[in-house]
């Protein structure tokens, strides 16, 4: 009996021939067992339990790991699943802001966002909702120099050929937001636990976490691209331009996404604007000597749109555009003070009256 490395016990019965065969016994055991070892019948159940170790182990990690507030968000949003969008995001929002909405004479940016996700059915916005379509549409709208560097698109994750991919890389799902794993050079990998992390965001449907239409009928898939870093060997931050009615109103910098995250609001003469959005502030940013090609590759990719948030990267002399956005934050986001997102509100003119929700 031999004694399995997860505690099993299997047996191995030698031919009755085998008592007087001497040396060549010896010389053939290791052999056959070498041989066997793979399809031996206790390979499959080994697996198996490998594989319920592996995932109870990154359950445990995960449920220790885990931020109590997206608990009792999820939460919420299981609760609330069953209802129609509008009270959907009607709810959301009385929670979120402590008010109710009004969807009919959107005044705040927030009701704006939440009006134009519940009126607007343009199929131009699963573009931006789909991250390699976005590629092509700015590839066409602005040319392919400003495109992060693509290593490959995947339909499943038993595809991604994890240990051969050139890093540092970043991989993240094709059709959701701020779902990101950064793989840097010296970073050891359990393939098993990536796997799984990459099926979860495959099962992620965000026409249905926060009502956001436009991921509608979006494939999901897999990708990943080059990472790209500062002069310090860190990730760059996020320059975020809002374009409200095809015109920049206001600019974003985002710093240590994954760490401390922090966060800066500009006009688009780069002088700080008089509140935060959602996050504390960083030290000010020095104003990049390439603002004006950054508004107006902005305002070229946004002109179909009544709405577009379009992110850039800046690496030394060079400007990348990492994604385009439809719903910044679902809508979510916060202005302190609160009034500014009135002030923000203004800018939104000229849709179509929607009707009563």
């Amino acid at each position: 009996m031999k004694e399995t490395n997860d505690g099993s016990a299997c047996r191995h019965s030698a031919p009755a021939s085998a008592a007087g065969a001497g040396s060549h016994v010896s010389r053939t055991k290791t052999t056959v067992s070498v041989e066997a070892l793979s399809n031996h019948p206790c390979e499959p159940l080994k697996r198996r339990r490998r594989g319920l170790r592996s995932s109870v182990t990154a359950f445990i990690r995960r449920w220790r790991e885990y931020d109590l507030h997206k608990l009792s968000v999820g939460i919420g949003r299981v609760l609330l699943w069953p209802f129609p969008d509008s009270v959907y995001l009607r709810l959301g929002y009385r929670v979120f802001f402590g008010t109710w909405p009004d969807y009919r004479h959107p005044r705040s940016f927030n009701e704006h966002i939440h009006e134009y996700m519940l009126r607007c059915r343009d199929p131009m916005l699963s573009i931006p909702a789909d991250k390699i379509e976005s590629r092509h549409y700015i590839a066409e709208r602005v040319g392919a120099d400003v495109l992060v560097p693509l290593l490959g698109v995947w339909d499943r994750p038993e595809d991604v050929p994890l240990s051969t991919l050139p890093r540092p890389l970043v991989l993240k799902p094709t059709a959701a937001s701020g779902l990101v794993l950064i793989v840097r050079a010296e970073d050891e990998l359990n393939e098993d636990e990536v796997r799984d992390q990459m099926r979860r965001w495959l099962r992620r449907c965000y026409s249905q976490v926060n009502r956001e239409w436009c991921y509608r009928g979006v494939p999901r898939r897999l990708m990943a691209e080059t990472m790209l870093s500062d002069d310090c060997g860190g990730l760059p931050p996020d320059h975020k331009a809002y374009v409200i009615g095809g015109k920049v109103r206001f600019l974003q910098v985002d710093r240590g996404r994954f760490d401390q995250h922090t966060r800066n609001v500009y006009d688009p003469q780069w002088n700080p604007l008089p509140a935060r959005w959602t996050l504390q502030n960083h030290e000010p940013d020095l104003c990049p000597a390439c603002l004006p090609r950054m508004i107006e590759l902005a305002e070229i990719l946004a002109e179909p749109f009544e709405f577009l948030r379009v992110d850039f990267y800046v690496i030394g002399q060079q400007l990348y555009i990492g994604e385009l956005t439809n719903y910044p934050g679902a809508g979510f986001e916060r202005f302190i003070p609160s009034d500014y997102a009135w002030e923000i509100g203004k800018f939104w003119t000229g849709r179509p009256r929607s009707e009563d929700r």
